[in-house]
């Protein structure tokens, strides 16, 4: 209580909320550089930010790692515990496992829910025989383990953007508004394409271009006989508009890609090695990026200096900042972001959310739709009667339910079950806010 009465004097929720998204981006995080995006001194913005680490609202600077790594991918395992109150050692020797991202109270037949991240089969193996003893030791013995097929979004992130091209991104999009009828927030259609766009020699190769940049910032494209223009933009976002009114919906699909390409911009698979592998001074560097950062992002200098003094080995900064630079590059780092206790800038509910679809041949097609969902922070494919797991934020708690009555208007869905957590034992929260 003490601490939403402190929130409201150094900064209100919605500014809050504002400012930890500015602390999100692809690349590491500079003071200098966020201050100037939301028009603040580097003072001021200091010391908003001193203010939110003194309250604890803020805790650390960490990374989201593609769970789609080379060469293994990580191995994402959930675990549901029934214990009693009576076993706090239970809770303390879990939160001991370094493998361990997020600890819950849940209200449900079991009481705690746990999600451990592996980078190895061998380590998951190993870690399970721990797990087994220490359940051993609980009174009702009651536990049971559930490993994930397929991770679809994580802390916010959809995951398809990292492996489609762009086409393959945009035609999922166009398909999703146009042939299921379905208009999650308009009737627009946004991609970005990585690099920046010379929109003057796109408007110099066609009389069919509108471009007036003293009126409107970007291109104007319409496709003939359609109702649908398309928007180009010099930083490499396209919006597809009035896809509302869009009927033959494989004729209009294939114009709005062809139009697109014959402006020269390319829609290509995105310019990362399918052979790419890590090694294990990749994944130390992550797992410092990830675990090993505080109230203040760590530096190369830093980062060399551990692998000097704790790891005993001389790797230089140039080294450290170029295998950085690369796991950006193939996005393997998928944002540079902080973790923070959302129930203090008005995140008031967290729902563990199992989906049973009608059709159990389509579960790939409906995750790609959930995805898209901002409540759903983390989406997965397990082997089970419900085969979608679901970690669900809302900011109000009656706007629960309109998020599952929202589930069931599409018709596809069959059945949900749902455990409302109660505490969060050990936070994974770093989503993108919404």
């Amino acid at each position: 209580m003490q601490n939403c009465h402190n929130l409201n004097n150094v900064i209100d929720r919605v500014e809050a909320q504002n400012f930890i998204k500015n602390l999100s981006g692809k690349t590491k995080f500079i003071i200098s550089k966020n201050s100037r995006v939301i028009g603040l001194s580097r003072q001021t913005y200091q010391n908003k930010l001193d203010d939110l680490r003194d309250q604890k609202i803020i805790t650390n600077f960490t990374i989201n790692i593609d769970p789609n790594i080379r060469p293994n991918t990580l191995k994402y395992v959930m675990l549901e515990i029934k214990t009693n109150p009576k076993e706090p050692e239970l809770v303390n020797e879990l939160l001991e496992i370094p493998q361990l991202r997020m600890l819950d109270g849940i209200i449900g037949d079991f009481s705690l829910f746990a999600l451990f991240i592996f980078k190895s089969p061998e380590e998951y193996y190993q870690i399970l025989n721990n797990i087994d003893k220490i359940m051993a030791k609980s009174y009702f013995k009651k536990y049971q383990i559930i490993e994930t097929i397929k991770v679809f979004k994580t802390n916010g992130i959809s995951l398809r953007k990292s492996k489609m091209s762009i086409e393959e991104e945009l035609v999922a999009q166009l398909t999703d508004v146009l042939k299921e009828k379905k208009v999650y927030e308009s009737e627009n259609v946004v991609i970005e394409i990585p690099e920046k766009i010379d929109l003057n020699q796109i408007a110099a190769k066609s009389a069919d271009i509108e471009y007036s940049p003293d009126k409107f910032p970007g291109l104007v494209m319409k496709i003939e006989n359609l109702q649908v223009k398309i928007l180009i933009f010099s930083s490499g976002k396209i919006i597809v508009t009035g896809l509302k009114s869009a009927t033959k919906v494989d004729l209009v699909i294939d114009k709005i890609v062809k139009n697109i390409r014959k402006t020269g911009i390319k829609l290509d698979k995105k310019d990362i090695e399918p052979d790419f592998e890590l090694d294990n001074i990749d994944y130390i560097i992550l797992n410092i990026l990830r675990d090993g950062q505080g109230l203040k992002p760590i530096s190369t200098y830093e980062i060399r200096n551990l692998f000097k003094e704790q790891l005993k080995m001389e790797i230089s900064q140039s080294t450290i900042h170029n295998r950085i630079k690369k796991l950006e590059q193939r996005g393997i780092i998928l944002n540079y972001t902080v973790n923070f206790h959302p129930k203090e800038i008005g995140f008031k509910g967290k729902y563990l959310v199992r989906i049973k679809p009608k059709d159990p041949s389509k579960y790939n097609e409906l995750a790609l739709r959930l995805d898209r969902n901002k409540n759903i922070t983390d989406l997965f494919r397990i082997g089970e009667q419900y085969g979608l797991f679901a970690i669900v934020r809302v900011k109000e708690i009656e706007d629960y339910a309109t998020f599952i009555k929202n589930l069931y208007i599409s018709e596809e869905i069959e059945d949900t079950y749902t455990n409302f957590v109660l505490d969060e034992l050990k936070p994974y929260v770093n989503f993108s806010i919404f």
